[in-house]
């Protein structure tokens, strides 16, 4: 009889720890929806630490390292997501691990830790990866050695929408409908995983896509942002180039986004605002 009344509390406790998670998802999401645009992950103000102090508490409790793939179903708000479409439209890649759901995958150059560990944090005060550091990883090519960092996310089912928005048949491709999630912080993550300043313009490394598909990035920037840009064709591969011209519309869209270690992107110092 203990054992039967045992486990039925248990089962008990864990219908009500459920209900518990979605009681603070759903008000998380409330509190968030109040937010307008991504304006709070500003670079030019404190709101980030405030948020990333308000998120901590509910999030790392929602998305904890012992729950299944398939239980973590969100909500991910506008700037969650942001991140992640920029990440993927540069470095970053979606890992789909059988039906448990998704994860993203993140890897940085020796020359770029402070903007992985800026990405790290992001994604680890809202509960989406554990409290494990980055990894520090090294490669050879030709003879030399290179190092860098990398860290995942938790696997999410409600993440797999994403692997189907960027992969066709496991190879990742353009999909028009990535055009309504190129927000201003999206656009500022892309550049800063992608982006090079070269002859008083951007250029977006896009090597991985066909001339089809860069064209309908080109075509994105033009149609949201009113930016100039051209298709670049180097050594066989091809990339978005934003015109000298557009610099000044670029640079307040995203600037507000950008992390300091990378304003040289856009033609600016490397200094803390």
């Amino acid at each position: 009889f203990f054992f039967i009344g045992g486990l039925k509390l248990y089962i008990l406790n864990k219908i009500k720890e459920a209900r518990y998670g979605e009681k603070n998802n759903t008000s998380v999401s409330n509190k968030l929806a109040q937010v307008k645009g991504t304006n709070n992950l500003s670079f030019n103000h404190r709101r980030l630490k405030n948020l990333n102090k308000y998120n901590n508490f509910y999030f790392i409790k929602t998305f904890h390292t012992k729950v299944r793939a398939y239980s973590r179903i969100g909500p991910h708000n506008k700037e969650v997501l942001s991140i992640i479409i920029g990440s993927l439209l540069g470095d970053a890649y979606a890992n789909a691990r059988t039906i448990e759901g998704t994860r993203i995958c993140y890897r940085q150059s020796g020359k770029h830790i402070d903007y992985l560990f800026w990405l790290y944090d992001f994604f680890h005060t809202r509960g989406y990866c554990s409290n494990l550091q980055p990894r520090k990883y090294t490669r050879k090519l030709q003879g030399i050695e290179y190092y860098g960092y990398e860290f995942n996310t938790f696997t999410f089912r409600s993440f797999n929408w994403i692997h189907k928005l960027f992969y066709k048949k496991g190879i990742k491709y353009i999909n028009p409908q990535i055009e309504q999630y190129l927000t201003p912080l999206a656009l500022a993550i892309w550049v800063m995983d992608n982006g090079c300043w070269v002859n008083n313009g951007v250029r977006i490394a896009t090597n991985c896509f066909e001339l089809e598909e860069v064209k309908l990035l080109a075509n994105f920037l033009t149609k949201l942002y009113n930016l100039n840009c051209t298709v670049q064709k180097i050594d066989g591969r091809y990339s978005v180039y934003i015109t000298k011209d557009s610099i000044p519309k670029l640079r307040n869209t995203i600037l507000p986004y950008i992390h300091f270690s990378m304003r040289y992107k856009l033609g600016l110092k490397n200094e803390k605002v």
